[in-house]
C-alpha cells in the first residue's frame, strides 16, 4: 500500500523526514518497499532575494542581478527573464546543484560576465510549462530556505508491503497510529458527524442477514439528491498518490474513506434495488452475476452475496454488480459498510481470481467498531461534495459474533524471559499504552491487557510480547546467548532408511528428483493396472492446486517417466533418476490414507560417454537390477531374485522381483512397450520400485566391519548340471548356508546350455572363496567344505557335477 506523507501528516505530526521514518517503521516490523517522490526533486534549489538588477554591459536582453542567498556575500547571476526585478524573492539553483531535468549547474561566463547560478522559471523547476519569466516567490518566503518549504512540489510516498495479519495497517489512520506508537503525538481522526435531514433511512431500505456466519454486521446509509460528476482536484490527487484512479465523485469518496479508515464501502444506486431490500446470504449453486468489470461470474454455495428481493447484486467483500452501480443519472445512493468473515472472502476471491482493494482489507480483518463510523464519514463527504442530503439514522443488522479477542493476560516476567530484557511492569504498561492497549494489574502480578477493536491479530500472550519488543525497539534489546538443555534425539527409522537409500543410489550414479505429490487419474490406465490393483484406490483432493493433478499419487512412475521425457527432449539420453517419498492409498473406513515410504527410479540406455567404456553397452535391465541389488545389500538385507513379475507396466521377458522375507519387496524390469509408447519414450528404459515401508518393518540391519585377513584366500570352482526350472539365486543361497563359516564369497560366473548338456538341463558354474582371519586354510579343510556343497546340490537339486 502507498502512503503519501503529506496526506499522512493530516492525521499525525511527522517529526522526522521520510528516510528516518522509513527506517524506524522497518525496525518496527513494516516492510518498506521503497520511497517514491511524485514531484520534481528541488532539494538543490533555494530561496534568494534580488538586491539589485542592472543591465548587462554587452547584451540588451540580459540582466545582471545581485542575489542574496543568506550566506553572507551576495552573488552575481546573469538572467534573461524580462520580469526579474529588485526586491523579488526568487528560486535560485547554485553551481554544483542539479535541476529536475538532470542538468548540473556550474559557474559560467555569459558575454563576459561571470554568472554564479540560475534564477529559475516554472519549466526549469519542473513545475509547469511557463518559461517566459522567472518564478516569483511570496515575500514572506524565508531567505536561503529550500524551495520545497515554500513551493508544493508533489509528495513523498512510502510503498509498504502489509503482512496478512495486520489489517490495521491498511489505512492512513492505522499508519498514523503506528507513527504515534513510535514517536508520540496527537492523533487527528477525520470528522464524521452527520447532518441528517428528511425522512428516516428505515423507510427507504430494509436489511437482513441470512448467513450470520459470513457477515457480522451490515450498516446502510442513504444519501439523496446527489449530482454525480468528477471529483475535486484535491481528492483526485490523494487517490492517485495512493495508486488509485478517479472514477466519479461517489466512487472516489468511498475509496477515500477506504484509504482513511481501512473500511471497504460500496455505493448502490438506490432506485435499482428491488423492493428496497438488502439480504446478505449464501449464493445459490450456479447463480450468476455481472460484476463491475463487465464479467459474468458463476457463483458457488460457499460464496457470500449481497442480494435484493430477486437477485444477487454484489459479491460480498469482493466486487459489486453492474446492474446496481452508480451512473451519471444516479441521484439517490445506498452506502454499504459491513464486516464479512475474512476466510470466506479469501476463498471467494481466490476461486474467482478477483483480488480487489476491498478483498485485500477484508481478508486481513477490519475494525469491528469502525463500520458505522465509516458509513457516517462517507455520507458526510457525499453531502458536502456531491450536493446531497443524508437521511435520518442508519439501518443496521447484526449476524454472528465479532471474532475478536477482548483481553489477554500477560506475565511481565515472561516478557523479560522471552526478550532478554529487564523491563519493569510500569515500563511494559507504558509501552502498551502507546498502542492503545490498556494494561492493568490483576492477581499474582499479572497484567490484564484490553485489546483495541482494530487489532485483530492479538490473541495470545506471545502476540503482546512481540508488540512490547516492536515499540521498545529490537535494536535496544541487548544481545544474549540462549541457554537451553540439549536433549539427545534419535532419528525415526523411516528417516534413517531413506537417507541410506539416497546415499546408495547416488553412489550408483543416479540423481534424486522431487515432484509434486499429485497425479492424473488417467495415468493408472496408462500403466495398464488391473481394475482391482490397490493403487487404483486414490485419494482425491478437495481443493487441488492443479485440476490436472487432482489426486494424490499412488505410484511414482508417472512423474518419473514425464521427467525422463523432459530430459530426453533436451538431448540427455543417459537418464538416471530416482525419487524417495510417500505414496498415498485410500483405505476404506479410515479417515487418513495409508502412506507408504517408497523409492522408484528410471534408467535409459545412452551412447558411450567416454572411449574407455565398452563398445557393447550392457542391457539397461541388468544395470537396474545391479543397482537394486547393491541398494538392498547396503541396507543390510540379503535378497533373493526371481525372474518374472505381475507388474503390468514391466516387460514380461525382462523383469523380476527381489524378496526379503516371505513376500516381494522390490521389482525391476524394462518398461513395457505400450507404457513406453504412451509416455513417448523411444529408447530402452528400465524402472525399479522398492517398498521401503516393508523393509522398515524388517528392521534396518546395522553395518558391521571386520578386519581384512592377511592370510591368503583359497578359490574353488564347481560346475553342476541342474534342471532349467531351478532358480540360480536360490542355489546361491543354499551354497552360502552349506559352505560353512569360512566361505566368504560365492558367485555364479557361467551358465551354459547346448552341446553336451541334456535337453531341459543347464550347467551352472559357481566360484567359491574360502578364507580365515587367523591362519591359512589347509587343502583338506577347503576340500571338505567343497564336498559338502557338492553333496547338497546332488541331494536337493539332483545336480550332477561336471
Amino acid at each position: 500500500m502507498k502512503f503519501a506523507l503529506g496526506w499522512l501528516a493530516e492525521y499525525i505530526d511527522l517529526p522526522v523526514g521520510a528516510e528516518e521514518l522509513a527506517e524506524r517503521l522497518t525496525v518496527g516490523g513494516l516492510e518498506i518497499e521503497g520511497i517514491e517522490r511524485t514531484g520534481p526533486d528541488l532539494s538543490g534549489v533555494r530561496v534568494g532575494h534580488v538586491l539589485e538588477r542592472a543591465k548587462h554591459p554587452d547584451a540588451d536582453s540580459l540582466s545582471v542581478c545581485k542575489v542574496d542567498l543568506g550566506d553572507g556575500e551576495p552573488v552575481d547571476i546573469v538572467c534573461g527573464a524580462p520580469n526579474v526585478a529588485s526586491g523579488q524573492k526568487v528560486a535560485v539553483a547554485s553551481p554544483g546543484s542539479r535541476l529536475p531535468d538532470g542538468t548540473k549547474l556550474k559557474k559560467t561566463k555569459i558575454r563576459g560576465v561571470v554568472s554564479r547560478g540560475m534564477i529559475c522559471s516554472d519549466r526549469e523547476l519542473g513545475l509547469g510549462d511557463s518559461h517566459e519569466g522567472i518564478k516569483v516567490l511570496p515575500d514572506e518566503a524565508s531567505l536561503g530556505a529550500p524551495l520545497t518549504e515554500v513551493v508544493p512540489a508533489g509528495d513523498i510516498v512510502l510503498d509498504v508491503e502489509i503482512t496478512p495479519n495486520r489489517g490495521d495497517w491498511v489505512s492512513m489512520l492505522g499508519m498514523a497510529r503506528e507513527v504515534r506508537a513510535h514517536y508520540g503525538g496527537e492523533l487527528r481522526i477525520p470528522d464524521f458527524a452527520v447532518a441528517e435531514v428528511g425522512r428516516a433511512t428505515s423507510e427507504d431500505i430494509s436489511i437482513e442477514i441470512e448467513d450470520s456466519d459470513g457477515c457480522f454486521c451490515y450498516v446502510g446509509r442513504v444519501v439523496r439528491g446527489i449530482t454525480v460528476g468528477p471529483s475535486p482536484e484535491w481528492l483526485v490527487a490523494k487517490l492517485e498518490a495512493a495508486g488509485l484512479r478517479s472514477i466519479n465523485i461517489v466512487v472516489d469518496v468511498t475509496n477515500l474513506v477506504l484509504l482513511e479508515f481501512g473500511q471497504p464501502l460500496h455505493a448502490f444506486d438506490l432506485s435499482t434495488l428491488r423492493d428496497s431490500k438488502i439480504c446478505v446470504r449464501a449464493a445459490k449453486q450456479g447463480e450468476k452475476i455481472l460484476t463491475l468489470d463487465d464479467q459474468t461470474r458463476e457463483l458457488s454455495v460457499s460464496d457470500l452475496v449481497i442480494a435484493d428481493a430477486e437477485r444477487a447484486i454484489a459479491i460480498a467483500g469482493v466486487m459489486g454488480g453492474s446492474e446496481t452501480e452508480v451512473r451519471d443519472s444516479t441521484s439517490d445512493v445506498l452506502i454499504e459498510s459491513a464486516h464479512f468473515q475474512p476466510a470466506r472472502v479469501r476463498r471467494t476471491a481466490r476461486r474467482l481470481g478477483l483480488q480487489t482493494d476491498a478483498s485485500y482489507r477484508f481478508e486481513r480483518g477490519v475494525d469491528g467498531q469502525g463500520i458505522a463510523r465509516a458509513a457516517d464519514r462517507c455520507a458526510t463527504l457525499l453531502a458536502e461534495l456531491a450536493g446531497g442530503s443524508v437521511s435520518k439514522g442508519r439501518v443496521e443488522a447484526r449476524g454472528g459474533d465479532f471474532q475478536h479477542c477482548d483481553e489477554v493476560e500477560l506475565d511481565p516476567k515472561r516478557v523479560n524471559r522471552l526478550l532478554g530484557t529487564k523491563l519493569s511492569t510500569e515500563e511494559i504498561t507504558a509501552l502498551l499504552a502507546r498502542l492503545e492497549i490498556r494494561a492493568s494489574l490483576s492477581g499474582e502480578g499479572r497484567l490484564c491487557c484490553s485489546i483495541p477493536s482494530h487489532r485483530n491479530d492479538l490473541a495470545i500472550p506471545a502476540d503482546i510480547v512481540e508488540e512490547v519488543a516492536r515499540i521498545y525497539g529490537y535494536d535496544q534489546i541487548e544481545t544474549t546467548l540462549p541457554m537451553a538443555q540439549i536433549e539427545p534425539v534419535s532419528r525415526p527409522r523411516e528417516a534413517v532408511i531413506s537417507a541410506r537409500v539416497r546415499d546408495s543410489l547416488v553412489g550408483s550414479g543416479m540423481l534424486e528428483m522431487r515432484s509434486f505429490p499429485g497425479m492424473q487419474p488417467g495415468d493408472l490406465d496408462a500403466l495398464l493396472l488391473a481394475e482391482d490393483d490397490p493403487r487404483r484406490r486414490v485419494v482425491r483432493l478437495v481443493n487441488p492446486i492443479s485440476e490436472e493433478e487432482g489426486v494424490l499419487r499412488s505410484t511414482f512412475l508417472p512423474s518419473i517417466l514425464r521427467a525422463t521425457l523432459r530430459n530426453l527432449s533436451h538431448q540427455v539420453d543417459r537418464v538416471r533418476l530416482f525419487e524417495v517419498g510417500r505414496l498415498f492409498l485410500d483405505e476404506d473406513g479410515r479417515e487418513l490414507p495409508n502412506e507408504r515410504n517408497t523409492v522408484a527410479g528410471v534408467l535409459t540406455r545412452g551412447q558411450r560417454s567416454s572411449l574407455w567404456e565398452p563398445a557393447q553397452v550392457p542391457s539397461v535391465f541388468f544395470e537396474a537390477k545391479g543397482i537394486v541389488e547393491r541398494l538392498l545389500a547396503e541396507l543390510g538385507f540379503r535378497a533373493r531374485f526371481h525372474s518374472g513379475t505381475s507388474a503390468t507396466y514391466l516387460h514380461p521377458g525382462a523383469s523380476g522381483e527381489f524378496s526379503v522375507g516371505k513376500s516381494p519387496n522390490a521389482r525391476v524390469g524394462e518398461l513395457h512397450p505400450k507404457v513406453a509408447a504412451h509416455y513417448d519414450i523411444h529408447v530402452p528404459a528400465a524402472i525399479f520400485e522398492v517398498d521401503l515401508k516393508e523393509l522398515e518393518g524388517l528392521g534396518v540391519r546395522p553395518v558391521r566391519f571386520r578386519d581384512v585377513s592377511s592370510h591368503p584366500a583359497v578359490q574353488r570352482d564347481i560346475a553342476v548340471v541342474v534342471g532349467t526350472d531351478q532358480p540360480a539365486g536360490e542355489i546361491l543361497d543354499e551354497i552360502r548356508k552349506t559352505g560353512g563359516n569360512h566361505l566368504v564369497e560365492v558367485s555364479l560366473f557361467d551358465r551354459y546350455e547346448g552341446k553336451g548338456i541334456p535337453e531341459g538341463k543347464v550347467s551352472l558354474a559357481f566360484r567359491m572363496v574360502f578364507q580365515r582371519a587367523d591362519r591359512t586354510l589347509t587343502d583338506a579343510e577347503v576340500s571338505k567344505s567343497t564336498e559338502r556343497v557338492v553333496q547338497m546340490l546332488s541331494n536337493r537339486y539332483g545336480g550332477e557335477q561336471r
